[in-house]
């Protein structure tokens, strides 16, 4: 009998601890969201996404409106809120996570706020600019594979 009460209470104390730190993990992962600026570069991001579609479609102009409401409706920071807290509660445990809000409380980790949109789109120029300038070494690939698998499939 005392044994199965000392089951219980270990069991009962497992399952709280799990959410609390379930909880405090969330907590911090809401903390480095709003830290980083996870809304404002959401809506930007939004927007643009937006704007690139319409100059791709101009026909889409007049549905810009409602284009935007379902974006703001299924896609804005507070829609996906939840979702984005739990996917960070559920890669860092809440002293991780506390870390990184302490890193990115620091001079060092604002400027690392402030400049990753910078270093990520240069990253994606250099990217596009590679590609470009090796573009027919990918055609020339393409098109050996293409043969390779026109051959294999007539034997």
């Amino acid at each position: 009998m005392n044994f199965s009460r000392v089951i219980v209470l270990i069991t009962a104390l497992c399952v709280s601890s799990m959410s609390l730190a379930d909880a405090a993990s969330e907590k911090e992962a809401e903390k480095l969201l709003n830290m980083v600026g996870t809304q404002e570069v959401m809506e930007q991001s939004m927007s643009q996404m937006l704007d690139i579609q319409l100059q791709q479609n101009p026909a889409l102009a007049p549905y810009k409106g409602v284009m935007m409401e379902f974006l703001n409706e299924n896609m804005s920071y507070e829609s996906l809120k939840p979702e984005l807290i739990k996917m960070y509660s559920e890669e860092f445990t809440s002293s991780e996570l506390r870390e990184i809000n302490a890193f990115y409380s620091t001079d060092v980790g604002k400027k690392s706020i402030e400049k990753m949109p910078t270093l990520m789109m240069q990253g994606g120029q250099l990217g596009a600019t590679r590609v470009q300038e090796n573009i027919g070494d990918l055609q020339a690939m393409i098109q050996t594979e293409s043969e390779r698998i026109q051959k294999l499939q007539s034997e």
